[in-house]
């Protein structure tokens, strides 16, 4: 099952969110990965915590333990993480009640109580980080502060939110593999360009997570399964008709004569001239 993701929509949902919130949220995939986030920067305070390695980590386990609760959950999680700032998780959820991604806003504190007794706390939790307190202090004082009547409506609406996206398509669930759909459009579009950034976008991926299918499923990068797609339609072609060689090399998107000379050799073993005088009449050139 692949999932992909409308970038340009769900952006534009996060922006809006923040407006009427003014709240950090950010869409995560089903392993509790962030895609993408609106402010896409960490609050200065996250950023500091984050600075110690001891804080980092404790960061990715809280995060871990709130996405393997929030699996269990329906509705939205709230939480408070390791720094003493109120976070909250709502999963994205299919009609077939498949979890396939959470909308998460956080990096508040909640109201209540004195501001120094907020700070107190605060300055209890990250002590084992020996951060400089002056500056902890400064990031502490620029953090959203939220009351508890707003944090629910909150959790109704980032609900709503993550009802909204599936429903309206800002996801779709792709059961073919990424790879097999990556392999048709390149058969599909031979005699273009295919340039790597392209292709990304053109599936909503990240070039790791395209790159890595592609290697998973067929044993080779995408540039090289571009070129062997390429060869094997040429290969054809020389076969089947009559065509200059010179039109067969434009058709598989290779526009350079001699490039496509050098590379069709480098494949076969011989130049593409040879292989279709090899494959006339009864003859069938099958490269080793």
């Amino acid at each position: 099952m692949e999932t992909i993701l409308n970038q340009s929509k769900m952006l534009n949902l996060l922006q809006s969110f923040y407006t009427l919130a003014k709240v950090r949220v950010g869409f995560f995939d089903i392993s509790g990965k962030e895609i993408l986030a609106y402010p896409a920067a960490l609050s200065d305070y996250c950023t500091l915590i984050r600075t110690v390695k001891k804080g980092d980590d404790a960061c990715k386990k809280c995060d871990r333990d709130a996405f393997q609760h929030a699996t269990r959950h329906k509705g939205p999680y709230t939480y408070q993480c390791h720094a003493g700032l109120t976070e909250m998780i709502a999963p994205i959820i299919t009609a077939g009640e498949e979890r396939i991604g959470y909308l998460m806003i956080g990096q508040l504190l909640l109201a209540g109580g004195p501001a120094e007794r907020q700070w107190e706390d605060i300055r209890r939790r990250t002590t084992p980080l020996s951060l400089n307190l002056s500056r902890l202090k400064e990031t502490v004082l620029k953090l959203p502060v939220v009351k508890m009547d707003s944090l629910r409506a909150g959790a109704n609406l980032l609900q709503a939110f993550a009802n909204y996206v599936w429903l309206d398509n800002y996801i779709r669930i792709q059961n073919e593999p990424l790879s097999i759909r990556v392999e048709k459009y390149i058969r599909a579009n031979l005699d273009k360009p295919l340039p790597l950034p392209e292709i990304t976008r053109k599936f909503g991926v990240g070039k790791t997570t395209l790159c890595k299918a592609v290697k998973r499923d067929f044993h080779r990068s995408v540039s090289e399964l571009i070129r062997d797609i390429r060869i094997e339609r040429a290969k054809q072609l020389l076969q089947s008709g009559k065509q200059p060689v010179f039109e067969i090399a434009c058709q598989v998107g290779i526009w350079d004569y001699n490039y496509f000379t050098k590379v069709f050799k480098e494949e076969t073993g011989v130049p593409p001239s040879t292989f279709r005088k090899l494959c006339e009449g009864d003859h069938l050139y099958i490269s080793q």
